[in-house]
């Protein structure tokens, strides 16, 4: 009986060590092979990552078996893809918060709740007045810090896209997808909005995009705007009330006026 006994725990040990062995060698082929496969070079462009070496993944070892984890970079790279798909790749690293000169205590004003409402946006986000004072400035920072943060963000620059647009009025299929693009995006930026030649108003078709447009990003409480326009938010009222008033409701405090006065244009400082 007792020769039994240990003839079988001699067995359990052998088969004990067979097992270890099996799984030693289980995982120094795992790791040779994520050595390799570290070792390859990608071809995904844009960015140059030497971690993953332009993989977008790194290869290693849990348990007995490699497994492939997704490098760093492609936060880095969905941010850049965010970027392009914006259309305001050529801006960003022009306009910053870190670079807006907030001088005068109406600049640090509007610094201010600007970063304020980029920590935390939630509703919309306009700026109105006087030419040169900085108000592309501004919003292309928020909007470059949203796209940091992970949101979609769309540019529309209002005189060109609007042009786009009544073009193709005639054609349901063509204008219904372009406009869409406009209402559907999580962070829309309207730059120049309402903007027409010295003295001019906007015109009915202005008018009537502008209020398909809005309402529809209104009625979508998530939806998040910014807005700059030469027109102060009483001037926009006066020239269609619907519009006006969604705009500066969904603001709230989100709203600045800039003086229209020399001083306050950039462009004319020496």
């Amino acid at each position: 009986m007792s020769l039994a006994v240990k003839a079988n725990g001699m067995n359990t040990c052998k088969t004990d060590s067979t097992s270890d062995d099996r799984e030693k060698r289980m995982k120094e082929a795992a790791i040779a092979e994520a050595e390799r496969m570290n070792a390859v070079e990608g071809n995904m462009v844009d960015y140059d990552c030497p971690k993953c070496k332009n993989k977008g993944y790194i290869a290693g070892v849990k348990g007995l078996y490699m497994v492939m984890v997704p490098c760093e970079c492609m936060k880095i790279r969905a941010n850049m893809a965010r970027l392009e798909r914006s259309g305001l790749k050529d801006s960003v690293a022009e306009y910053t918060f870190k670079n807006y000169k907030a001088d005068k205590p109406w600049q640090k004003g509007i610094l201010e709740k600007a970063v304020e409402f980029a920590k935390d946006p939630k509703g919309w986000f306009y700026i109105g007045g006087q030419v040169g004072s900085g108000k592309t400035h501004i919003c292309t920072a928020i909007a470059s810090h949203l796209i940091k943060k992970g949101r979609e963000v769309l540019y529309m620059r209002w005189t060109d896209d609007t042009v786009k647009l009544k073009a193709v009025k005639n054609n349901d299929e063509e204008y219904g997808a372009m406009i869409e693009k406009f209402k559907r995006t999580d962070v829309l930026y309207i730059d120049d909005f309402f903007k027409t030649e010295k003295g001019k108003q906007p015109t009915t078709a202005d008018v009537n995009i502008a209020f398909e447009l809005l309402n529809y990003r209104y009625n979508n409480r998530d939806l998040i705007t910014i807005i700059s326009s030469e027109r102060t938010l009483g001037e926009l009222l006066d020239i269609d009330e619907a519009t006006g008033s969604r705009i500066k409701q969904r603001c709230g405090n989100n709203h600045i006026s800039v003086e229209r006065k020399p001083e306050n244009n950039y462009r004319l400082r020496g």
